[in-house]
């Protein structure tokens, strides 16, 4: 059954950066599945008492907070590419044998193809080539979902027998978010007392330039489920966190469109889009 499927660095990126988008979609009656690459094993650990406890087996605690997210969404299912969270740049996370960001990039983009090759996906997302912010294995689930969506047809590199039979979806995009929304947020930060003027007038290295960005999605009706399945990686979303206290007016605001970069379409589409499923449907 065609639809959407979308890569993720760990547990919680897919309701911040698109969970209004995967909501929307599933409750037109697409297909959508979560690939997340890693289960956040080594992310911190907030609003447990037991924190040292479950250290160990984070991952469970992670993938059953995306079980609930995934429900709240109305996505279809989800799977993991089955790295370990690699942390931070420069940390001893980052060199552990078995993390994302040192895995091999065959092996990596072959298990992202079979699970394309699985789902029969009309629509792949994975982040821009930046990782949003830097993050090592945002930035290889940009690397690894990009050469998937691309593999996924060729069985020269891809055989039929060992990874499924060939797909190529219809669609890639790079989920992101407007230049214009970090310097928003630097405004606000100055009116808080946060950043001075100064500081802000500096141009944000995060973001995507506005003129880059192709599709707005409007999720405005889904925001309100957006955070809820945002609130429902409990262990990620700390109790004094700004999620916890945007007011309904900022939440509309601040999330009431999902931004995205059209990469590469086999169909006719408007040069800007507020579907992901434009010319398909």
């Amino acid at each position: 059954m065609p639809g959407l499927l979308a890569f993720h660095a760990h547990p919680d990126d897919e309701s911040i950066s698109m969970g209004g988008t995967m909501a929307k979609a599933a409750d037109a009656g697409e297909q959508v599945v979560v690939v997340s690459c890693t289960r956040g094993e080594v992310g911190q650990i907030y609003n447990r008492d037991d924190a040292d406890e479950i250290r160990p087996t984070l991952g469970v605690v992670r993938e059953a907070e995306l079980a609930d997210a995934c429900r709240i969404l109305g996505i279809t299912g989800y799977e993991f590419l089955g790295y370990r969270d690699s942390g931070m740049m420069g940390t001893d996370d980052n060199d552990h044998p078995d993390s994302f960001w040192r895995a091999d990039f065959m092996e990596a983009v072959g298990r992202a193809v079979a699970h394309i090759r699985s789902y029969t996906p009309e629509v792949v997302t994975a982040y821009d080539a930046y990782g949003g912010y830097g993050h090592p294995d945002h930035i290889n689930t940009h690397r690894i979902g990009t050469a998937a969506f691309y593999g996924a047809a060729d069985v020269g590199r891809f055989p039929a027998e060992e990874y499924g039979d060939p797909w190529q979806p219809m669609k890639l995009y790079w989920t992101t978010w407007p230049r214009s929304r970090a310097r928003l947020a630097r405004q606000r930060a100055v009116a808080a007392g946060e950043m001075t003027p100064e500081e802000a007038a500096v141009e944000p290295p995060f973001g995507t330039p506005d003129a880059h960005i192709t599709t707005w999605v409007d999720v405005r009706e889904q925001v309100e489920r957006k955070f809820a399945a945002i609130l429902a990686h409990d262990t990620q979303i700390a109790a004094d966190s700004w999620f916890r206290t945007l007011d309904e007016a900022d939440r509309l605001e601040g999330f009431g469109r999902e931004t995205f970069v059209r990469v590469s379409a086999s169909v006719v589409t408007p040069d800007t889009e507020t579907d992901l499923f434009a010319g398909l449907r």
